[in-house]
């Protein structure tokens, strides 16, 4: 059987692509393994762009869709960072979250302790870095722990 020629970078680009949207750095890292020089790569995703296959938006609010039911705005905004999207577009994917924490923080609470209020220091501690280590911010995690939050009363 005849060997195949290996993929173009921009076939290779593309087969990535169409399985999940990435940020431009991580395809940049996986792309870099079967490029000749760093221009070359920078040029295809430049034109990735403006062709609209790349987008760091898409990947943003594609990856904070999938994680916020598990995941609180503090733990999806340090993934979007360590990936390099831009500030703009991780201001805005925060404040989308912020407004959600709430109640989304009391989901994970509920299903993971039956919203028991705990009375025990030991066992509200151990509520409390639950949903701190979910990435919930502390003063989100207090009112769910507390007991001073529940989703059916207004705000």
């Amino acid at each position: 059987m005849p060997k195949r020629p290996a993929p173009s970078l921009m076939g290779r680009a593309l087969r990535y692509l169409s399985r999940r949207e990435h940020s431009r750095q991580e395809l940049r890292k996986k792309l870099l393994v079967y490029a000749e020089t760093e221009d070359e790569v920078d040029e295809l995703l430049i034109k990735l762009e403006k062709q609209s296959w790349l987008s760091d938006q898409r990947y943003a609010e594609g990856l904070a869709r999938r994680k916020s039911d598990r995941y609180g705005s503090l733990k999806i905004i340090d993934e979007l960072k360590q990936q390099s999207v831009d500030a703009h577009t991780v201001s805005k994917i925060k404040e989308e979250l912020k407004q959600s924490d709430l109640n989304r923080a009391w989901s994970l609470w509920d299903r993971k302790f039956s919203s028991a209020v705990a009375s025990e220091p030991k066992e509200r501690a151990k509520q409390m870095r639950y949903l701190v280590s979910k990435g919930f911010p502390l003063d989100v995690v207090s009112k769910v722990i507390s007991g001073r939050y529940s989703p059916n009363q207004d705000l």
